[in-house]
């Protein structure tokens, strides 16, 4: 029997156009879009904005995480948000795998968290193949504005991210990182 997408995501391979179930995987990638369209451009109250954005994650969110539109992202359910988390404008989650976001976290606005990988041969791509790296961000983090954190990353608790970094590489507990790629300053 075959793995569904979902199982072969779920352990870090490659599913591609040719895989049996990815219209399974399209339509779930369809209707977070659609959620997400939804909660980007109609007026709503906050507590509809929150019934939102727990619909597109799969959970009740937090009353005091703010996800501020417009927001984007592939699949939905494989965001983790914490408690108290502040998600700033024109944010985007390719969250092919998991992306967790810690207790009192503030995100600035056009970050880019991707969990996506593609393949290096171009067969291969032609066949659209992705499979996620999970992202981590542990509690009491600042990703400032414009900030862009690459698969199997996993931002320590208490660090600084600068705006416009690029995050390569793990960074450790208590560590502000700034630049392309992003390197430490202060530890």
């Amino acid at each position: 029997m075959k793995e569904t997408v979902w199982e072969r995501l779920e352990k870090g391979e490659y599913i591609d156009i040719d895989h049996p179930n990815i219209d399974e995987y399209l339509a779930t990638t369809r209707k977070c879009l659609l959620a997400t369209m939804r909660y980007n451009t109609e007026p709503m109250s906050s507590d509809d904005a929150r019934k939102v954005l727990s619909e597109i994650v799969g959970y009740e969110v937090d009353p005091m995480t703010n996800v501020i539109p417009p927001f984007n992202c592939d699949l939905g359910f494989n965001i983790i948000l914490g408690k108290n988390v502040l998600i700033n404008y024109k944010c985007t989650f390719l969250d092919t795998a998991k992306i967790t976001v810690g207790d009192n976290v503030l995100i600035g606005p056009g970050t880019q968290i991707v969990t996506a990988m593609h393949p290096m041969e171009p067969a291969d791509r032609r066949k659209l193949a992705v499979r996620g790296e999970p992202v981590t961000i542990e509690d009491d983090v600042w990703i400032c504005a414009g900030v862009t954190v690459l698969p199997g990353i996993t931002i320590g608790h208490g660090s600084i991210v600068g705006a416009g970094s690029v995050v390569t590489h793990d960074v450790p507990p208590n560590t502000t990182v700034v630049g392309n790629p992003a390197r430490p300053i202060k530890r």
